[in-house]
């Protein structure tokens, strides 16, 4: 008979073991979040969630008929009742053509009753009709990689991402809006509201998802290389496959071949966020600040809403000493995205950097915290 220790032994003694070797945390790479490896054409996860009534529901059970609108959200964010209020307003007009839209609460990892009654709370001030779903432990939440609150996807009546929105500016809800009546109302799509983004192939996508699937299983991972090879030789305008390669030789301490990975990827698209961060934290490792610096300029402008770009500019800050304007970046991020445990990740390395241990260790114990909370 095997012996499972309770979750609350697990995390102590998970949190003892980081405590006795200090910041041996600040070798962890943050893990990659999944709707960063996501785009259009892509499929949005099957999940099963319990609703705040306390029924369970699987996605594929709810989906539109035509378009199906998902919105993470949080009680703390006022963008996110902005969202709500829209697509209440959105599911009264487009319903009956089918539209349904499916808001998934993501408060914190665990939701006490006192939460629980405030997401209620909410839905009916906001007087919503639509299902409201909590994400117990904000698992798929993570499986997924919201990056901020809230984030809208909207996908076809088979799950096919057609639409993504972080936060809920003005001028960008106003264009999704517009696109979805366009699309529900069967209307020629003018300039505005031509679908964004590039469809990859369908074979590159296949090649791409067995990329996915190679790193996932652990013992094929180092396999994954040459299926994202394959989905770039399949459709050489898909661009996600150079994220996701780029990402494999980071892992792989291979910087050089990385560094080419992004580059290609903003070759084919210059305003891809990803690309940008992730190349301005070569810069910034290698000690070109200004150089990093103007990237993450870049990137904050093609998506204010992206964290990474908040996080690696606080690590640049901090490792010239520049502490009140690392501080300011790091709450940027937690202001987009308050459950993301990377943030404490990267603030914990930038402690370290400064010779700041005891911040170092406070960081990286709320980051352990948060990430054993997930599991």
């Amino acid at each position: 008979m095997k012996f499972f220790p309770s979750y609350a032994l697990v995390k102590k003694t998970c949190l003892l073991i980081f405590l006795c070797t200090g910041c041996s945390l600040f070798m962890l790479k943050p893990a990659n979040a999944t709707l960063q490896q996501l785009q259009i054409g892509m499929a949005v996860p099957e999940v099963s969630l319990k609703q705040v009534s306390g029924e369970t529901k699987t996605l594929s059970e709810i989906s539109g008929q035509k378009m199906t609108a998902i919105i993470f959200w949080s009680t703390s964010e006022k963008r996110s009742e902005k969202a709500l209020t829209r697509f209440q307003k959105l599911y009264q007009q487009y319903r009956d053509q089918g539209l349904t839209v499916v808001a998934i609460n993501a408060d914190g990892q665990n939701v006490s009753y006192s939460a629980r009654e405030k997401i209620s709370a909410t839905i009916v001030r906001l007087g919503l009709t639509f299902p409201v779903f909590i994400d117990q432990g904000l698992t798929y939440f993570h499986d997924i990689g919201v990056i901020a609150l809230p984030t809208t996807i909207i996908a076809d009546k088979d799950r096919i991402i057609t639409y993504e929105l972080s936060g809920f500016p003005l001028i960008g809800s106003e264009e999704m809006a517009d696109y979805i009546a366009t699309v529900m109302e069967n209307k020629p799509k003018s300039a505005a509201v031509i679908k964004k983004g590039y469809y990859p192939s369908k074979q590159a996508l296949r090649l791409y998802d067995m990329g996915k699937n190679s790193l996932r299983s652990g013992r094929m991972a180092d396999s994954a290389e040459q299926w994202f090879k394959k989905a770039i030789e399949a459709d050489i305008k898909f661009v996600q496959p150079h994220i996701s390669l780029g990402k494999f030789y980071l892992e792989r301490d291979k910087m050089e071949l990385a560094k080419v990975q992004f580059q290609e990827a903003l070759v084919k698209e210059p305003a891809n966020v990803i690309a940008l961060c992730e190349s301005a934290l070569l810069q910034i490792n290698s000690g070109n600040y200004p150089e990093g610096e103007a990237l993450l300029t870049r990137a904050r402008t093609a998506d204010e809403y992206y964290t990474p770009c908040y996080c690696y500019g606080g690590l640049a800050y901090g490792k010239q000493g520049k502490l009140d304007d690392a501080a300011r970046m790091f709450d940027e991020a937690e202001k987009i995205n308050p459950s993301d445990y990377n943030i404490h990740i990267f603030k914990g390395r930038m402690f370290n950097d400064v010779k700041n241990q005891p911040k170092a260790v406070e960081a990286y114990r709320k980051a352990l915290e948060m990430m054993l909370a997930i599991n």
